[in-house]
């Protein structure tokens, strides 16, 4: 049987190849995607950037050709799920874009649960995050079911991550809401000698007094300006403004500070607004 002509080679050649546009009935099985001035991306990958893979095509956003599998394999990516779990967390409408997001993390919960637990264990004992995969192997022969994705230490330390954002979240709504709260530094050097300060806050919560820690900030200088834009600097890491920090604060207390640099930021704190 002869092949085809060179003209039809050729033809075949010149046909230009079809471009798959944006489905609109995709939103309903998928209802994290949109498509603005033909860009395809996850909105809710977007709305979350400390979490998401900003290598995903649909972080990035699809200018091309848009196609479903694209759509199905970002469903089931590793940081996909940690921006939807934080979705579910920490949302509070009631709109249909919730409601989608709320019925699909119920679905993950009992699948993702006994992994954030084994990350918070690791970050807690500060075990290496490649004890993870030995931990999730060990519950396994003790008969609990464990998902066959995320065992490693890439896994681990995301799951940490976003653990890390919903408690910097508790936190901040908890300062937010309080009536005054104490700032306490504790200075440091890491491994590389630079020095740095460990940052925590007390306030009272349901009439209980409260200790949080907040951040490690590296200090610029150890002098009382570079003490103080540190401290001022990881309570703005909790969306404090300046204005909540000059109403609410009311004591600072220092650890591993020289006399001279302890009373030059504390009474600075209230007034370096």
């Amino acid at each position: 049987m002869a092949g085809p002509s060179k003209k039809a080679k050729s033809d075949i050649a010149l046909t230009p190849k079809r471009k798959r546009t944006f489905i609109e009935t995709w939103k309903t099985q998928f209802p994290w995607v949109r498509c603005v001035d033909d860009i395809m991306f996850c909105e809710v990958c977007r709305e979350y950037p400390s979490i998401a893979d900003h290598n995903s095509k649909l972080y990035e956003g699809v200018t091309g050709s848009k196609r479903i599998e694209t759509l199905q394999s970002h469903e089931s990516s590793k940081y996909h799920l940690l921006c939807i779990k934080r979705k579910e967390v920490t949302e509070k409408g009631t709109g249909p874009m919730f409601v989608a997001l709320k019925k699909q993390a119920e679905n993950m919960d009992d699948q993702l649960k006994p992994m954030f637990n084994t990350a918070f264990y690791v970050a807690k004992q500060k075990l290496p995050f490649r004890s993870f995969e030995g931990l999730i192997e060990l519950q396994e022969k003790n008969g609990i079911k464990m998902p066959t994705q995320y065992r490693n230490d890439k896994g681990c330390k995301a799951f940490v991550q976003a653990i890390a954002e919903v408690e910097k979240d508790r936190v901040s709504e908890d300062l937010k809401t309080s009536r005054f709260f104490a700032l306490m530094g504790d200075g440091s050097t890491d491994i590389s000698v630079t020095e740095q300060e460990n940052v925590y806050v007390r306030y009272v919560k349901d009439g209980l007094p409260t200790t949080e820690f907040i951040e490690i900030m590296a200090v610029k200088s150890a002098d009382a300006n570079g003490v103080l834009a540190a401290l001022l600097e990881a309570l703005r890491h909790v969306d404090l403004t300046d204005g909540d920090i000059k109403k609410n604060i009311i004591a600072c207390t220092f650890d591993g500070a020289s006399v001279n640099q302890a009373g030059a930021v504390a009474p600075r704190c209230h007034q370096s607004h």
